[in-house]
């Protein structure tokens, strides 16, 4: 990868460690969900600003990326090859992930609230039957896999996927209010039939938010445009810092308005469609705003940054029970939230960088995470 893509790198890095303080935060919001694996009762208002903020853009983020690497890794190794890494990258952990990791993650539910049976009772039975089925954080890779699926069934009839001809497009603003209104409906539309924050866990292999995952998919797409474009490259179009910025804060102050306001007023259409409108504004121009930032400030393969990167998605994969456990851990202490939140996320962050930095000094490990 050329030097001035590291930046994409590190973008995605950050965005992980963006999902470990989400979980941190939740677990001393106030309003958190009554399922939350630990829900401390020393609480703050403050984070949960930080969890309606922060849940928005990471995974959009996380599926733009994905997409605009996709394609190239299709194109170098062909379907074969492309499978072959992502069977060993993807599928492998997302399978022990659920097998393996999520279960604990679960077991934490009861455990913090005292209320735990024997684990492998647990693991055998109770775990294995809705509503506590979950996939915990590997929900990701198997929504994942699905989209690189479509790419796959799509590759073989479209030639314009197999070309291997770039052409450097800037697009029009058009292009993105268009999205932001094809985002904006299908959001709402979803809405119609299922409640905000609404997860489907009862069929196993799928995991996911109805009203979310389209929007998902076309970020997908989004990156795979952006890479066919010569989007971040040198002479490609890369967002402009200032004006993404100024609409990332102005959306984000629209969206936890009209946030708060569907707990009250949730089936009002009017409120649905501003909440609509301001998560999907804010997604987006917060992604554009993150690129522009790190191409700009921190584009960088010092040896810090290139560590965090290349074990960031390790982090992903291991924080869920670092941060669970943690925050059991943290319950007996009573001390205020500023003080367990920020401990919690360094600490936990930490600790899954060196596991996943000592793992990947295997060669097998090493193409896993």
């Amino acid at each position: 990868m050329s030097n001035r893509l590291y930046f994409l790198d590190n973008l995605r890095a950050v965005t992980i460690f963006m999902v470990v303080a989400l979980h941190v935060s939740l677990c001393y919001m106030i309003f958190a969900p009554s399922w939350w694996f630990v829900i401390d009762p020393r609480q703050s208002i403050f984070f949960t600003y930080a969890v309606i903020l922060i849940d928005v853009p990471i995974m959009p983020t996380m599926f733009f990326l994905a997409g605009y690497f996709a394609l190239s890794s299709m194109q170098r190794y062909g379907l074969s090859g492309f499978w072959t890494a992502k069977f060993k990258r993807i599928i492998i952990p997302w399978i022990i992930g659920v097998l393996f990791l999520a279960p604990p993650a679960m077991y934490m539910i009861l455990l913090s609230r005292g209320k735990s049976p024997d684990y492998m009772n647990f693991w055998a039975k109770t775990f294995w039957v809705p509503p506590m089925f979950s996939q915990s954080v590997f929900w990701f890779l198997g929504i994942l896999t699905l989209f690189y699926m479509i790419l796959s069934a799509l590759y073989n009839f479209f030639p314009v996927l197999r070309s291997q001809s770039r052409r450097s497009m800037i697009p029009s603003p058009l292009l993105h209010i268009i999205f932001i209104a094809i985002t904006t409906s299908l959001f709402l539309s979803m809405n119609q039939f299922f409640p905000a924050d609404t997860w489907i866990n009862d069929y196993y292999i799928f995991t996911f938010e109805p009203l979310r995952i389209s929007i998902y998919l076309l970020y997908f797409w989004l990156g795979i445009l952006a890479w066919k474009r010569n989007w971040f490259t040198r002479q490609g179009y890369t967002p402009r810092l200032l004006p993404w910025l100024v609409l990332s804060v102005l959306s984000a102050v629209f969206y936890t308005h009209f946030k708060f306001q569907m707990h009250t007023n949730g089936t009002e259409l009017a409120v649905q469609a501003s909440n609509a409108l301001g998560f999907n504004t804010f997604a987006f121009s917060i992604a554009m705003t993150g690129i522009s930032f790190f191409k700009k400030f921190v584009n960088s393969s010092a040896p810090v940054w290139k560590s965090f990167a290349a074990s960031s998605y390790g982090i992903y994969l291991l924080h869920s029970l670092a941060v669970y456990y943690g925050a059991y851990y943290l319950l007996r202490f009573d001390a205020s939230p500023f003080i367990k939140a920020p401990l919690l996320l360094v600490g936990s962050t930490l600790v899954c960088w060196i596991v996943t930095a000592l793992l990947r000094k295997n060669r097998i490990m090493a193409g896993i995470i």
